[in-house]
């Protein structure tokens, strides 16, 4: 973004009248010379908040926050200065006038600007049509099924594109808008027979950036049979990326201060309208039709501290919001889930139950990784295979989180309900996070598509699944010990066997001990390639990527007995101290009572006693 000049930061500050400004956002009432009202920064019964003309300023005698007009627009709106700037120059209209810039720059400049010129004008004429074109009624019949009345189709501009297009076309050329333009717009797309309209017989939502500019659109198919693509957006142009774009965040920017810098991400348009319009929860926004990006989470961070995922409310749900949680993790937000019922959406869930049960179900939303693995664990039904295999996943959604603080509280909270040991999780989080650091690895690109025919719709195609990463299970250190002397000598293989009773404490309390039972099963003959790797083949991929750097050809060891004595009395001592650890973690567990703590610390002492004894 250009620089605008100082003599125009100037003209917009001084083209300001502080009480005509803030009468758009409060009832002030003359209180003598000054103005007065309640505070829109904290709550109060009695207007404490007072406008002075004369300064020109606002000042809380209650919250002490105050300032001149642009600082309440940039607290009020919580918007960035820059942003702040442009937005109190277009409510003044005042044009903003910027540092020198390239030729280049300025061309583009140039070309942003009619681009949101045409869309605006699309804008207009889509509103028309889906108000007043009897062709549009079966589009207005499925806002008025899903229960968007023409008020809410108002107030977010929405529209219909007429299959037609030549209408549309006469109308932009009489504004000396050509072809040329409105291909620039993708509002028509380039195809190997010429132009064509991209968007035919849809409902159209436009996309706003926060300054309210019209920037691109999402149209959404009505007649299933007529298109298999459900949404069609708009391409890269000048004024629209969609990576960086999140639709209705130009409407929740305000709201997302008043809720407490708390912001609540949803899955779809529809669902963000709702919540607006239906439920009062202005501080909703969504994507537009693609991954969450890097970008997406880094916008947000600028409005907010806290995400609440408002996605469908089945197991499909849950998990496709693990790469939103994992971008806002990221990015510094802290990242909450909203339980919705199976099956329901934002809007069905308004349509089904009202209004306030999304409310309920906003305001009593839980952290997300709290709602995952409790998720997750009712899934897998004790299986302990699979309960092994949780571990590094929920550690490895943990190491996003970049606030050490928030994590460890996320990691006890983990350790808690995974029934393992606090010290052994935290030290796999911490080392996945050592791991990224040391080798980091790039994100993958979404895939670049060539304009092509009318079918061929750049940015629109669904995004190809990316293979699930696999993350090897943590092996103790005495489990990676047992293993290779079961896996590399004849003679300790079979002196473990006789003390697999002793291996059972290791093997339930110790990372890694779902792997050496599945091993003591198999028993694979040391030296046997053929052998091991049939066993290897038989494990989940977590545990199978755990052993594969673990040797296993055949190794001569002088008194075996003592090497094994050795190693089991390592482990069973690591066992103790892992059941302890994870006591630990089950009384330092919020919300415990002291009736379920008293017993848990009676068995702690006892165990700690056997620890003693055994130093």
């Amino acid at each position: 973004m250009a620089r605008i000049t100082q003599e125009c930061v100037a003209r917009i500050k001084d083209s300001a009248d502080i009480v005509e400004l803030l009468s758009k956002y409060l009832q002030l009432r003359r209180a003598g010379n000054s103005w007065k009202a309640c505070c829109p920064f904290h709550s109060e019964k009695t207007p404490s908040f007072h406008v002075n003309p004369a300064r020109q300023t606002f000042h809380c005698f209650g919250c002490g926050v105050g300032g001149d007009a642009l600082k309440f627009i940039m607290m009020f709106e919580n918007l960035d200065y820059p942003t702040a700037l442009r937005r109190l120059a277009d409510m003044n209209g005042i044009p903003v006038i910027e540092e020198e810039e390239n030729p280049e720059m300025a061309r583009l400049r140039r070309m942003r600007a009619r681009v949101v010129e045409a869309n605006t004008l699309a804008t207009e004429y889509y509103h028309r049509k889906l108000c007043r074109d009897a062709a549009a009624a079966h589009v207005r019949e499925y806002l008025k099924q899903r229960g968007f009345g023409i008020e809410i189709a108002r107030a977010w501009q929405l529209g219909w594109a007429p299959p037609d297009f030549r209408e549309f076309g006469q109308l932009a050329a009489s504004r000396s808008m050509d072809d040329r333009l409105l291909a620039e717009a993708y509002l028509l797309g380039r195809g190997q027979r010429g132009l064509y309209p991209v968007f035919r017989d849809r409902l159209m939502f436009p996309i706003h950036n926060v300054r309210g500019e019209v920037v691109g659109f999402s149209g959404r198919v009505i007649r299933a049979d007529q298109d298999p693509r459900k949404y069609v957006n708009t391409a890269d142009t000048a004024a629209f990326h969609k990576g960086e774009l999140l639709f209705g965040l130009y409407k929740a920017t305000g709201p997302i201060g008043k809720a407490g810098m708390c912001v609540v991400v949803c899955e779809g348009q529809l669902d963000v309208i709702a919540c607006h319009e239906k439920a009062d929860i202005r501080n909703a926004v969504a994507g537009l039709g693609t991954a969450f990006t890097d970008e997406h989470a880094r916008i947000l961070r600028k409005y907010a501290k806290k995400a609440i995922l408002c996605y469908d409310g089945d197991n499909a749900g849950i998990k496709a919001s693990e790469k939103t949680f994992r971008k806002l993790a990221a990015a510094g937000l802290e990242v909450y889930h909203a339980s919705l019922p199976p099956g329901e959406d934002p809007d069905s869930l308004i349509g089904s139950s009202g209004p306030e049960a999304l409310r309920e179900a906003i305001d009593t939303a839980r952290p997300y990784l709290e709602v995952r693995v409790g998720q997750e664990l009712t899934m897998i039904q004790g299986d302990a295979n699979a309960r092994a295999a949780l571990i590094p996943r929920m550690a490895d959604l943990a190491a996003e989180i970049t606030d050490r603080n928030r994590r460890d509280v996320a990691v006890a909270d983990l350790a808690t309900r995974l029934n393992t040991g606090l010290e052994a999780l935290r030290e796999t989080v911490e080392g996945i996070i050592r791991t990224r650091k040391e080798s980091p690895q790039t994100t993958p690109t979404e895939p670049q598509w060539e304009p092509g025919e009318e079918e061929e719709f750049p940015g629109n195609e669904p995004m190809q699944e990316a293979p699930r990463r696999v993350i090897p299970i943590t092996l103790h250190n005495v489990i990676r010990d047992i293993l290779f002397l079961a896996a590399s000598n004849s003679e300790a293989q079979a002196q473990l066997l006789e003390r697999i009773e002793e291996l059972q404490e290791p093997i339930r309390w110790l990372s890694g001990g779902v792997v050496l039972q599945r091993f003591m099963e198999s028993l694979p003959a040391p030296g046997n390639e053929e052998a091991w790797q049939g066993f290897i083949s038989q494990l989940p991929p977590e545990q199978s990527a755990a052993l594969r750097h673990l040797e296993h050809t055949p190794v001569e060891l002088p008194d075996i007995s003592s090497v094994v004595d050795s190693t089991c009395a390592n482990a069973a001592l690591a066992a103790l101290k892992a059941h302890v650890d994870q006591l630990r973690s089950r009384i330092n567990a919020p919300g415990i009572s002291w009736q379920e703590a008293a017993p848990l610390m009676e068995e702690l002492n006892e165990l700690q006693k056997l620890i003693n004894e055994s130093n």
